[in-house]
């Protein structure tokens, strides 16, 4: 993922760079587009951090019901 992503930025950065446009024009692509790569790891850490939420949600809702139904099998149990 990580060479990907340097690829992607020296090919936007090497097509703005021969792309027929003023100086001032093309920097202002080449910092558009360097913010637009920084900003990727922030959304995909994001993205990740949800990911990891809805798992441990969903596990700790398992173990929850698990539980339950120990407590359920012993309470049936002592009663037997």
């Amino acid at each position: 993922m990580t060479k990907f992503l340097l690829g992607l930025g020296i090919g936007a950065g090497l097509a703005m760079l021969f792309a027929p446009a003023s100086g001032e024009e093309t920097r202002g692509r080449i910092l558009d587009k360097a913010h637009d790569l920084a900003d990727l790891p922030r959304k995909k850490a994001a993205q990740m951090a949800d990911v990891a939420k809805e798992k441990a949600d969903q596990i700790a809702a398992n173990v929850s019901r698990a539980a339950d139904s120990v407590k359920q099998n012993v309470a049936n149990d002592q009663t037997a």
